[in-house]
């Protein structure tokens, strides 16, 4: 216990999002204080630790799959009977949007812009990653070098997702 602690004040510091937030104390998730369909119609559980440590951030993703399991259930519960489909059309004119959601690493945000003729004209997609890989930097200060693959790895930030 104790191994890559990030404290609260450090990942508010650094808006740190998901579950590297959570386990320090962040009580934050786009789809409870910012809810979208379908998560405006279900309660939305946050687990939150103070510990920030990688046994916290462990405990954040065990939780978190309980709660999303509980999640999926309700939803389909919620279900009309019979099929379900909605028809995408496409923009007719210049138009923009933002969009965000939960992923499983933290809040997720799109950008997206329409030309007049409906073809992408720019696109930017945020990943939770740029929030919690800085975290990494403060987490592993005090720790023996042996602890480095398991503090990253509980950072889990997508390196592909930093380079978007």
């Amino acid at each position: 216990m104790g191994t890559g602690r990030l404290t609260p004040e450090s990942a508010a510091n650094l808006g740190a999002v998901g579950y590297v937030g959570k386990a320090s104390g962040q009580n934050f998730d786009v789809r409870r204080n910012a809810a979208y369909a379908p998560y405006d119609r279900l309660e939305v559980k946050v687990p939150t630790y103070r510990a920030g440590d990688v046994a916290a951030r462990a405990r954040i993703r065990a939780d978190e799959i309980q709660i999303s399991s509980q999640l999926i259930g309700d939803l389909l519960d919620s279900l009309p009977p019979g099929p379900y489909h909605r028809k995408w059309t496409s923009p007719q004119s210049a138009c923009e949007g933002i969009g965000f959601i939960e992923g499983w690493r933290g809040e997720i945000i799109t950008y997206v812009r329409f030309s007049d003729n409906g073809c992408i004209a720019r696109f930017f997609p945020r990943d939770p990653s740029w929030l919690i890989w800085p975290a990494l930097e403060l987490l592993l200060q005090d720790n023996i070098v042996p602890d480095f693959p398991v503090c990253n790895k509980s950072v889990n930030g997508s390196y592909s997702g930093q380079d978007l």
